[in-house]
């Protein structure tokens, strides 16, 4: 059995030539620039709505295939469309939030206010039921003696 796949091994060694490997290098350069460009589109269109800028992007690529993709990598926007949209939500909700707290400190100023002044107001008939109380106890002691 080892015989065979030395014998095997052997042929296909001797299929190899300088031409056959050439040949594969330059299919694998084709598979990967296609491999490429099908990233970079994907990739642009996940990033940016713009049109030009996708267009530019692929033709770089296209145009400077091994290095297009170092030079892609330093223009393309940081951030996708995606990161762009949750994070305006969340400075909307952040401005909501701060809305709603001011609302709610002045509506605690409100009632606290109002509050304050209906026990301020029960207060002051309290003392004024005590002092007329007094006043009609005094009456009283005054008419006795």
């Amino acid at each position: 059995m080892d015989n065979k796949i030395d014998l095997y091994l052997q042929m296909l060694w001797d299929a190899v030539t300088f031409e056959f490997a050439l040949k594969l290098a330059i299919l694998y350069f084709f598979i990967t620039w296609i491999v490429l460009i099908i990233w970079v589109i994907k990739d642009i269109s996940i990033r940016t709505n713009n049109i030009f800028y996708q267009i530019f992007s692929v033709l770089i690529i296209l145009s400077l295939t091994p290095f297009g993709i170092f030079i892609y990598l330093l223009i393309r926007p940081r951030r996708t469309l995606y990161d762009k949209y949750y994070e305006e939500i969340e400075e909307n909700l952040e401005i909501f939030n701060q809305i709603v707290e001011e609302r709610k400190k002045e509506a605690e100023k409100k009632v606290d206010s109002k509050f304050q002044k209906t026990l301020i107001e029960k207060v002051d008939k309290k003392i004024e039921e005590n002092k007329k109380q007094d006043d009609d106890d005094k009456k009283d002691l005054d008419d006795e003696v």
